[in-house]
């Protein structure tokens, strides 16, 4: 049995192995239009399980049905997460988790309740299937009759998925649909579905009451935070950028939650936009959902324990609940390493690539938050500034907690030991 923190070496090698063997099949001939250098199948191969949406290669022009099929599996991967598919294979067939594998699925769903474990997982599932299903149907009515009938269907089913998992693949270009209103609501609803995550939607779903404080404490700061860094962002981009209707920019701000779908170029972008959008980027989605980011929860919880500190008050309350102690160090901890992370690969991509300090900033916050924007000519990236996106995003989706837990020495011994108290001056 694994140790509470061995045992997240599974993910990180689960998803590696997927991304490699992924790449192979990226790269062979059956998948694609033309030949693809193996860098390139790499970086797909990474974006695609860490649901980014970034890609060095044009997707439609490069890979046949073949290779856009595995892309898409990749994303349901991705979505799902590697963690939550075993298990839920190992629900299916009525297999025993162990004790060990609870505390890792446990941590993969952010649920508190083992013994509904395996009903969170069927209930995953099943929501997952049921959400990009009625997407699928609702593209399909434009998309048939835009495309053919077989085209039309495979990019609904195709972008239901792109959408709803939050991977960002585009493989119809939905900048043509700038002034459609209905796919951009159709998207839009399934982009927010995938950035809320499934136990939101759960409880959500299970509140007979319909009033908001019958609610998981969760789930309210999930959606209060999710409808201000919605609606704010919103109206500033509509004022300030002149081709940029209502719709378009809820489309973005939704999308820059770790979808990464355009209808407006991003190069055009004012500074205040971009600025805004990377910390939009940061912010992510709620607990167990397909978004990437530092999520709402350890950023509200952060935010909430500066402003309670800065008056003096000695506990973190968040709708009239006190949040626990371990989980403020938590949430400290998963904000530290991400921005630390983050600080140390722009400061070696600024070294090896000359793209602007600006665009850099961007490209990598969209990598580890598994967004997918893009502001830049990737062919003015060299392969180092491939790599170290590659990596980004792969950090992003296994999350920079679990890398380092998996190089950490667990110790017990200072858990059994109580300290004096020593005062220092700050």
């Amino acid at each position: 049995m694994l140790n509470s923190k061995r045992i997240y070496f599974i993910p990180v090698i689960g998803f590696f192995i997927i991304i490699m063997v992924a790449s192979l099949l990226l790269f062979l001939p059956i998948s694609n239009n033309k030949p693809i250098e193996y860098k390139d199948a790499l970086f797909v191969s990474t974006s695609a399980v860490s649901t980014t949406g970034l890609s060095t290669v044009v997707v439609t022009d490069q890979f046949n049905f073949f290779g856009q099929l595995i892309i898409a599996v990749l994303m349901e991967i991705g979505a799902y997460g590697f963690i939550v598919i075993v298990s839920y294979i190992w629900s299916v067939r009525n297999k025993r988790i162990s004790f060990s594998n609870m505390i890792l699925i446990n941590d993969s769903i952010s649920s508190n309740d083992f013994k509904l474990m395996k009903e969170h997982l069927l209930f995953i599932g099943k929501l997952m299937l049921k959400v990009q299903i009625w997407g699928a149907i609702f593209y399909a009515i434009k998309f048939i009759p835009r495309f053919d009938l077989l085209n039309g269907i495979w990019y609904s089913i195709f972008h239901s998925i792109s959408a709803f998992s939050n991977g960002g693949f585009d493989i119809i270009n939905f900048y043509y649909f700038k002034d459609d209103i209905y796919i951009q609501i159709v998207t839009i609803v399934l982009m927010f579905l995938g950035s809320l995550g499934i136990l939101v939607i759960e409880d959500i779903k299970n509140n007979k009451s319909r009033k908001f404080n019958r609610l998981k404490l969760q789930t309210q700061i999930v959606l209060a935070v999710s409808i201000v860094v919605i609606i704010v962002p919103s109206i500033i981009m509509t004022m300030i950028e002149p081709n940029c209707n209502i719709i378009n920019s809820a489309f973005i701000t939704i999308s820059s939650r770790s979808t990464g779908f355009v209808v407006y170029q991003m190069n055009l972008l004012s500074v205040v936009s971009r600025v805004m959008l990377i910390i939009l980027m940061l912010i992510g989605g709620g607990p167990a959902s397909t978004s990437g980011g530092i999520r709402i929860l350890p950023f509200s919880i952060v935010g909430a324990t500066i402003i309670a500190t800065l008056k003096g008050q000695n506990q973190t309350i968040l709708f009239n609940k006190k949040i626990p102690e371990f989980l403020i160090k938590k949430s400290f901890v998963i904000v530290t390493l991400f921005i630390v992370i983050l600080f140390i690969l722009i400061s070696l991509f600024y070294t090896l690539n000359n793209i602007g300090l600006e665009n850099i900033i961007f490209e990598c916050v969209s990598a580890a938050t598994n967004t997918g924007f893009s502001v830049s000519d990737y062919s003015q990236i060299n392969f180092a500034g491939e790599l170290i996106l590659i990596i980004l995003m792969f950090i992003g989706r296994v999350g920079p907690l679990s890398i380092f837990l998996v190089f950490l020495k667990e110790d017990h011994k200072g858990s059994f030991i109580e300290y004096p108290e020593g005062n220092i001056v700050i």
